[in-house]
């Protein structure tokens, strides 16, 4: 058995470190090539770059308007979290606390949503979105990033209201509380590891948008960084410098979310787990 256990360990550590060691040295070639020029790539691709210049990084930015899309890209993403955390955070408490008729049907709802892949209701959402006029507008994606969150998020929220004992609610109440009060004085405050973890992964989530934002965005100026990277790889399929630049600037806000709030994510997950 221990050898067994051993022989487990070693291979489940060792494809582990493989996939690790793959992705950082695929982001480290990404961001080396960003500092060359096409006659540096195709003469030593896996070399250091000769010297530092941020000319791709200019260009990207100004000339390929990669500023525009990474400002879409913050607005979604910040007011879609916001649009799903409100409401996830009524509706998880709702469902934690309350029993009425019809509870167990609206989270049987929620949990349904976790099976249904997005991408198959790509073409009744576009046809309500046209309908009611928000097609080409960032209003439309952040709807539909934050309606798309939602059931993973009350999922996470639900189990982890659950976690809170009771009595706080009660001594609240007996001091005169009102349910709406109870829910920010208390609930709110008490749930913050679980609200901070789904923040992080729900922002990550709208960042990478590309289905929907592809599909409901057809104006330059309104696309955020995963639509203007495609078309940029497009435009500047020669410059490969410049693609590695555009690459960079994508990917950076994502992996600091990670490297900064990895703790709070595993955090947030274990607590509402364990305690349940």
């Amino acid at each position: 058995m221990k050898n067994r256990s051993l022989i487990f360990g070693t291979v489940k550590y060792g494809f582990l470190w493989l996939y690790a060691g793959l992705s950082l040295f695929l982001f480290a070639w990404i961001f080396a090539g960003s500092f060359k020029n096409n006659r540096e790539i195709f003469r030593s691709p896996f070399a250091l770059p000769e010297h530092l210049s941020f000319e791709n990084y200019i260009r990207a930015w100004e000339s390929a308007n990669m500023n525009t899309y990474f400002l879409n890209s913050i607005v979604v993403s910040t007011a879609s979290v916001f649009l799903t955390l409100a409401i996830a955070s009524m509706v998880s408490y709702v469902i934690a606390r309350f029993t009425f008729r019809g509870s167990f049907l609206l989270w049987g709802i929620f949990i349904i949503g976790l099976a249904i892949p997005m991408q198959s209701l790509l073409l009744p959402t576009f046809l309500k979105m046209n309908s009611l006029g928000l097609r080409d507008h960032l209003l439309s994606l952040i709807i539909v990033s934050g309606v798309f969150a939602l059931p993973k998020s009350v999922f996470v929220l639900a189990g982890f209201m659950r976690t809170i004992p009771p009595v706080l609610e009660e001594a609240a109440i007996v001091d005169g509380c009102n349910y709406w009060r109870m829910f920010y004085k208390i609930i709110i405050p008490l749930s913050m590891p679980g609200i901070a973890t789904l923040a992080i992964l729900d922002f990550i989530g709208a960042w990478n948008e590309y289905v929907y934002a592809s599909v409901l965005i057809s104006s330059d100026h309104l696309r955020t960084l995963p639509i203007g990277l495609a078309n940029f790889r497009g435009e500047f399929s020669s410059e490969y410098g410049l693609i590695c630049a555009g690459i960079t600037i994508t990917m950076i806000p994502v992996i600091l979310v990670y490297i900064f709030f990895q703790e709070q994510i595993v955090k947030g997950l274990v607590s509402g787990s364990v305690k349940g």
